[in-house]
């Protein structure tokens, strides 16, 4: 029985697509990154507000999202990098 570590290397990459794609979902419908080029002031995203509060859970959660999204890209690419590599080690071996 082979057991390749493609069939866990790329369901990891795909959920940290999807995840990616659900965090910048949520990015963009959070209000404190919203544009609004409605009004003809197409340079208003250059202006500094100054807030005296932080910025709230609701912001900061989306971008521990796509943080963790880009980790386990990173982890599904290695699984299957090393599997190559294991592939090609044996290759080399029998040969």
């Amino acid at each position: 029985m082979s057991i390749s570590s493609l069939q866990s290397g790329y369901p990891i990459v795909q959920q940290s697509y999807k995840m990616a794609d659900e965090a910048a979902r949520d990015i963009q419908k959070s209000n404190s990154f919203k544009n609004d080029f409605s009004n003809g002031d197409a340079l208003k995203f250059n202006a500094v507000e100054h807030k005296k509060d932080h910025h709230s859970q609701s912001d900061i959660e989306p971008m521990m999202k796509l943080n963790q999204a880009a980790q386990y890209n990173r982890v599904g690419a290695n699984v299957i990098q090393r599997e190559q590599d294991m592939i090609g080690s044996l290759l080399d071996i029998h040969i």
